[in-house]
């Protein structure tokens, strides 16, 4: 019994002297939970995995895991979304806050026009879409167009009637039809992506054939000739998809 007193003493010194090593002190560590991924991102050999608190990069060539905090340079904290921009080997980090980083060649690039900006209601990124240079945000205001190759915020859609805020909850565009679709919390909307401009409430439509045309649809996606769409329920088990043909 004393000699097994002795080794869980020795134990006990040999984990703390290893964990105090870590860091030294005159730095902070983090000590995060990584196991509540909310968003992943794909990219050539390697996987983006976003958490509330934090961001780990998975390499599927060495089987590495890279984190950012804080501490290693992240802007803010709660993550709500992370897409990959293949063309520009960029990775758009979106906050609840709807403060952005790029990460991009190895640098953190903080873009916080939006948190900075006074917008009265809700201001969640909820989702991120990619086409051409742009990020297409969808907000609890509207649609917020992010220039990723010239790092900057390059129009805001606010889809609603007449121009008011709508929450926003996920963005796409049909090539069959050459539209982009916005599901809402209060129906879907829908523009040519040809518009002149579709900064202006009027160039947007609302689906009036849809079943439930100002019920909560909470995700939208263009896939191969269809649109399918998912109509929120607020009682478990009770989500319906739909999918549109034309």
């Amino acid at each position: 019994m004393q000699v097994f007193k002795y080794l869980s003493a020795l134990l006990l010194f040999v984990t703390a002297t290893v964990f105090s090593q870590e860091v030294s002190v005159d730095q902070f560590n983090d000590h995060l939970p990584y196991n509540n991924c909310i968003s992943i991102a794909p990219a050539a050999e390697k996987i983006y995995c976003a958490t509330p608190y934090s961001l780990f990069i998975y390499n599927q060539q060495d089987n590495s895991v890279e984190r950012f905090t804080k501490i290693q340079g992240l802007s803010d904290i709660d993550i709500s979304k992370i897409a990959w921009h293949d063309g520009l080997n960029t990775l758009v980090v979106a906050y609840k806050n709807t403060n952005i980083d790029l990460f991009k060649d190895g640098e953190i690039i903080n873009i916080s026009d939006i948190k900075r900006k006074p917008i009265l209601g809700n201001k969640t990124i909820n989702d991120i879409f990619i086409k051409g240079n742009y990020a297409y945000l969808s907000c609890g205001f509207g649609i917020v167009v992010l220039d990723v190759e010239r790092e900057e915020v390059y129009d805001t859609y606010k889809i609603g009637p007449e121009g008011e805020p709508i929450n926003v909850t996920d963005f796409t565009y049909h090539e069959n039809d050459n539209r982009f679709y916005a599901s809402t919390e209060a129906g879907i909307y829908s523009a040519d992506a040809d518009s002149p401009n579709l900064a202006h409430f009027g160039y947007w439509h609302r689906d009036l054939q849809i079943n439930k045309p100002l019920a909560f649809y909470s995700k939208i996606e263009s896939f191969n000739q269809y649109i399918v769409t998912n109509k929120h329920s607020n009682l478990y088990d009770q989500d319906t998809l739909f999918q549109f043909d034309g």
